[in-house]
């Protein structure tokens, strides 16, 4: 309860954020692809990822995720996915950098239930142009009742 509240604050902090930035056209960026996870208790699902940033500078931004599964294995099915996280980005140069995040996150399952907790990764991404380009990353869910990886790849389009 306490972590859904949280994630429900940070939302709350991200939105006018993003807004703001929008309005000034800067800094704003939203993605879509696909996400595989790999559960330690074998499953293996994936879900379309949609995020929503906010640039604060060329080394700091603040992102919210969501994923709807689509990929279900056997009786196992990925229901949803829900994020907030701090992200750290290295320019290596116009067209290529990394990034490190850390937040909270959210994943429910049927069967299974709601599992609630740490979120960290890291990943790339190639910018195609000055407003497209392409992310792959890895993020481990530290959950109480055991890891998932996930691990995406997506289209991004800055603001």
């Amino acid at each position: 309860m306490k972590l859904k509240l949280a994630l429900a604050a940070a939302f709350m902090l991200v939105a006018p954020a993003v807004m703001s930035a929008q309005a000034q056209t800067s800094g704003v960026y939203v993605s879509g692809g696909y996400t595989h996870f790999d559960g330690d208790g074998g499953a293996e699902l994936g879900g379309v990822t949609g995020r929503v940033g906010v640039n604060f500078g060329p080394n700091f931004a603040v992102e919210g995720e969501g994923t709807f599964g689509v990929k279900d294995d056997g009786g196992t099915e990925l229901d949803s996915e829900l994020g907030v996280f701090a992200v750290g980005k290295l320019p290596i140069n116009p067209q290529f950098e990394l990034l490190a995040r850390v937040g909270a996150s959210r994943i429910e399952t049927s069967p299974g239930g709601d599992f609630d907790g740490l979120a960290y990764g890291a990943g790339a991404q190639w910018n195609l142009t000055a407003v497209d380009g392409i992310r792959g990353d890895w993020t481990r869910h530290d959950y109480d009742e055991g890891d998932t990886d996930a691990y995406s790849l997506s289209y991004v389009r800055s603001f």
